[in-house]
């Protein structure tokens, strides 16, 4: 099993952050590359067992299942169901924690997988530096936007 972790710091309140985090229907919004992200059925984006179908720009479909969201906790759990990635067995947590100092988010995406040999290295660089960094990248643009709007 392959591990990979990535956190960053946001300069946003957690709440404000957690709004964008927990609609699982909403990951087209902070997720660079993403280009449709829609629930399949008529589930809505908080209920655990939905099904996202992700259209990614460079590999094509994704569907991934909700395992477990927490109000509580401020954390989300989902598995990819299906991929065309070199992957298998993939799951992933998005975590938050409040930096009281300074009303700012510490955030940390972990994410857990298999992929054949051939893969392994390049799928362990590419989830942290080109999916995960890029999300939190794009989740600080967005609040960072929303605030100087206010």
């Amino acid at each position: 099993m392959i591990h990979v972790m990535a956190s960053s710091v946001i300069p946003a309140s957690l709440p404000s952050v957690w709004r964008l985090v927990r609609n699982f229907d909403a990951l087209g919004r902070w997720l660079p590359g993403v280009r449709s992200c829609v629930i399949e059925g008529n589930e809505s984006g908080d209920h655990v067992g939905a099904i996202r179908l992700v259209e990614m720009g460079d590999v094509g479909l994704i569907r991934e299942q909700l395992l477990a969201l927490s109000d509580v906790d401020h954390a989300v759990t989902f598995s990819i169901v299906e991929s065309a990635l070199p992957v298998r067995n993939y799951r992933s947590t998005i975590s938050l924690l409040p930096i009281t100092k300074n009303d700012h988010t510490f955030i940390q995406w972990r994410g857990q997988f298999e992929a054949p040999v051939e893969h392994a290295a390049s799928m362990e660089a590419r989830m942290p530096t080109q999916i995960y960094q890029p999300a939190f990248d794009r989740l600080a643009e967005i609040l960072a936007s929303e605030t100087t709007l206010s």
